[in-house]
């Protein structure tokens, strides 16, 4: 099979959210044998074979921002509709409506067209997709794409309820063997990996229920890892919580693997997450997780595997973050950990369903 995969941002060498996904798709469709070309942009133009996939580089015309978006839309048109593609997975608005429009060219043209698949990174609620600046474009996309894939059940649902348009869910994926569950640090320590200053992460109300895991766990640890500044939320933290806490430094995502299997317990106090790849990371290194009450994160954990935090308030979540720390203690939650995580590979389980996703012929 024939596929392109589109995003508008290139990577550095440290590769982070869309820009690592898209390459793990790449890696993972070539090697289960499928031809696959990646197009994208950047300040250097590159064509050329990379970990088996072709890597098309636009130069980059705009800084990133809108104008880019728009402008990688058009410049992508030409290639996808002259491509042959069996199909094209874009992981943004403006290049996904130029992947339909595409598509059109070569029915009029009577070739055969591609599978138009988009995937939504967010949660495709109407309020933001009317007041985006992409909003002609997204709302192309809901109307005309062949496949309008969604990160989680959570976040299709909202698709199915705002836009009336069915949807698929494809969730991100894990390499498991990048994971390897080591020995734990001597004391309980809970890890929140992700951006500490937004407000929907909710680091405030770890923090606070950290200070009442302290009154029954006084030798309890929080790391927390990620970018922003999170010196404002800690001073606003209840007295004494600030001799629980270490900030860690941002690090290299490799390194991230060891940060999740030494902790005790991985928390990603949430409601409004679209997926959670933190969260199976963690479970891939065999370390349990707890979550909030709702999104996306709370479809990800099982009794055998962490705790759903409801209701979501910090003397509830303290007291989900104790149980977890005492499943940390039990060897058959590793296993069972990483059982779950298995269901999220990117060899054995993602990729598999991308190629089920591409060869249908229904609308989803």
């Amino acid at each position: 099979m024939r596929i392109a995969l589109t995003h508008p941002h290139s990577w550095p060498e440290v590769r982070r959210g869309a820009e690592r996904m898209i390459v793990e798709k790449a890696r993972s469709l070539s090697l289960a044998g499928h031809d696959v070309t990646v197009f994208t942009a950047g300040s250097e133009p590159v064509d050329e074979q990379r970990e088996g996939y072709r890597l098309v580089r636009f130069r980059q015309r705009h800084p990133a921002g809108a104008a880019h978006q728009r402008w990688f839309g058009r410049r992508v048109l030409v290639p996808l509709a002259r491509g042959g593609f069996d199909a094209v997975h874009s992981l943004a608005p403006h290049d996904a409506a130029a992947s339909v429009h595409a598509a059109r060219l070569r029915r009029l043209l009577r070739q055969r067209p591609h599978r138009t698949v988009y995937e939504d990174l967010g949660n495709p609620y109407r309020d933001k997709v009317l007041g985006s600046h992409e909003r002609r474009a997204r709302l192309r996309v809901v109307a005309d794409v062949d496949v309008y894939a969604c990160m989680s059940e959570f976040s299709r649902r909202m698709l199915e309820r705002d836009f009336d348009r069915a949807g698929t869910v494809i969730p991100g994926g894990v390499r498991t063997a990048d994971f390897v569950p080591r020995a734990r640090h001597e004391q309980p320590t809970i890890l929140f990996s992700g951006a500490l200053d937004r407000p929907e992460k909710h680091v405030a109300l770890l923090l606070e229920a950290v200070g009442r895991l302290a009154e029954t766990r006084p030798d309890i640890r929080l790391h927390l890892s990620g970018p922003g500044d999170v010196e404002p939320i800690l001073a606003a933290a209840p007295a004494g919580v600030r001799d629980h806490v270490e900030v860690l430094d941002l690090g290299d995502p490799d390194g991230q693997a060891d940060r999740y299997a030494e902790a005790w317990v991985t928390c990603l106090p949430t409601q409004w997450d679209s997926f959670g790849l933190v969260i199976v990371e963690s479970l891939a290194a065999g370390t349990p997780v707890v979550v909030g009450d709702a999104g996306a994160p709370s479809e990800l954990v099982t009794p055998e595997t962490g705790r759903r935090t409801e209701p979501f308030t910090a003397e509830a979540l303290a007291e989900s973050l104790d149980q977890a720390l005492d499943m940390a203690k039990d060897p058959d939650t590793v296993a069972a950990c990483r059982d779950l995580a298995e269901r999220y590979d990117w060899d054995e389980a993602i990729t598999p369903l991308l190629v089920e996703v591409y060869s249908s012929t229904e609308r989803l």
